[in-house]
């Protein structure tokens, strides 16, 4: 089982990749604040999410994502259902 720590790690590693700058692992990203994190560069994300974690997100999940700790707290959610 990965653990929460574990999540934030992959979050923080995929958005490093997404958003082109390094992002720390206790690092709050909100999506408004960081230029490059536009539309497409969301959609990318989620698609590495869905592949990293073996998850899917609804229409409605993906427009609330807007931050790193929503995003950790998703997968949370969805792993443990």
């Amino acid at each position: 089982m990965i653990t929460q720590s574990q999540t934030r790690e992959a979050v923080a590693e995929l958005l490093t990749i997404t958003i082109g700058r390094q992002i720390g692992v206790a690092e709050a990203v909100e999506r408004d604040s960081e230029p490059s994190w536009d539309s497409l560069k969301h959609v990318e994300l989620i698609f590495m999410l869905e592949d990293r974690f073996g998850i899917r997100f609804s229409e409605e999940e993906m427009a609330e994502l807007h931050s790193s700790e929503e995003i950790v707290h998703t997968i949370e959610e969805k792993r443990a259902a």
